[in-house]
C-alpha cells in the first residue's frame, strides 16, 4: 500500500539541480555622457578637458581636447581655434580646426575656417568656407618643415646635393634597375 515504485526509465528522472549557467560577462562600460555647455551659457577663454564636450551655447576662445571630441550642437556657436580628436558641427563654427581623427559638418552645420584632419565629412547642405588639408604630416608637429632662414638653407642645400649627385654619376640616371640595385 505504501510501497514506492522505483522508476528507472531515463525520461522520468527529474534533475533537481539544473546545469550551471555560463559565467556572465560584465557589461561593456557605457561611453560617458559628454559635458554640456547649455543653450543659455556664454563662455570666453581656453577650454581644456579630458572628456567629450557638447556645446549648445556660445564659446569664444581656444579649445584643446586632444584625445576627445567636440560636438557643436544645432544651437551652438563657437568662435575659436579647435584642437581635438573628433569635431562634429551641427551649429555654427568660426576658426581653424585641427583634428587628429575626423571633422564632420552636418547638413545644419556652418563652418568658416581651415580644417586640418585626415578625414573630413561634409554632408549635403553643410556650409563651409575655408581650406581643407588632409595630409597626415600636418598633424605631427615634428613633421613640419623648418621656418624662416633655416627653411631656405635647407631647401637650397638639398637641391644642391641632388644636383651634385646627378652630376657625379650621370650613368646612374640611365642605368638598368638591376644595375642600380647592385650598386646600392
Amino acid at each position: 500500500m505504501f510501497d514506492k515504485r522505483k522508476d528507472t526509465s531515463p525520461t522520468s528522472r527529474i534533475d533537481r539541480n539544473p546545469p550551471p549557467e555560463p559565467p556572465r560577462q560584465p557589461p561593456a562600460p557605457a561611453k560617458p555622457t559628454p559635458s554640456t555647455i547649455g543653450r543659455t551659457v556664454t563662455v570666453e577663454g581656453t577650454l581644456t578637458a579630458q572628456e567629450d564636450i557638447l556645446l549648445e551655447g556660445r564659446f569664444n576662445g581656444e579649445v584643446a581636447l586632444m584625445e576627445n571630441a567636440l560636438v557643436v550642437g544645432e544651437t551652438g556657436d563657437i568662435r575659436a581655434d579647435i584642437k581635438a580628436k573628433n569635431v562634429t558641427i551641427h551649429g555654427k563654427a568660426n576658426g581653424d580646426i585641427k583634428a587628429t581623427n575626423q571633422v564632420e559638418i552636418s547638413a545644419s552645420g556652418s563652418m568658416r575656417g581651415d580644417i586640418l584632419s585626415p578625414r573630413v565629412i561634409l554632408h549635403d547642405g553643410a556650409k563651409f568656407k575655408g581650406r581643407i588639408d588632409m595630409e597626415p604630416e600636418g598633424l605631427d608637429a615634428s613633421a613640419k618643415p623648418p621656418k624662416g632662414a633655416d627653411a631656405a638653407k635647407s631647401a637650397d642645400s638639398s637641391s644642391k646635393s641632388a644636383k651634385s649627385a646627378v652630376a657625379a654619376e650621370p650613368s646612374a640616371a640611365t642605368a638598368k634597375p638591376a644595375e642600380t640595385r647592385a650598386r646600392a
